[in-house]
């Protein structure tokens, strides 16, 4: 007679939330990323994460005014 198997898997996920913001504390992205682990591995992602949204979305970040002596 057939018969089967159990088991049961138990995963602690974390969820990252990265949101970018101007002076005026206008959002300009935010983005949102499973992490398998505790708040201390996704803190391990966060800065990566966080430049990775920036690299992707970087045509919404202004561009910082050059003045003429930083250009020398």
């Amino acid at each position: 007679m057939p018969k089967y198997k159990t088991s049961v898997e138990t995963q602690e996920e974390s969820i990252l939330r990265v949101t970018w913001e101007d002076d005026e504390n206008n959002v300009i992205v935010t983005g949102e990323k499973k992490v398998k682990g505790n708040a201390a591995a996704a803190k391990k992602l966060e800065k990566a994460f966080a430049e990775d949204l920036r690299r992707n979305f970087l045509e919404r970040f202004p561009v910082p005014e050059v003045t003429p002596e930083e250009e020398i």
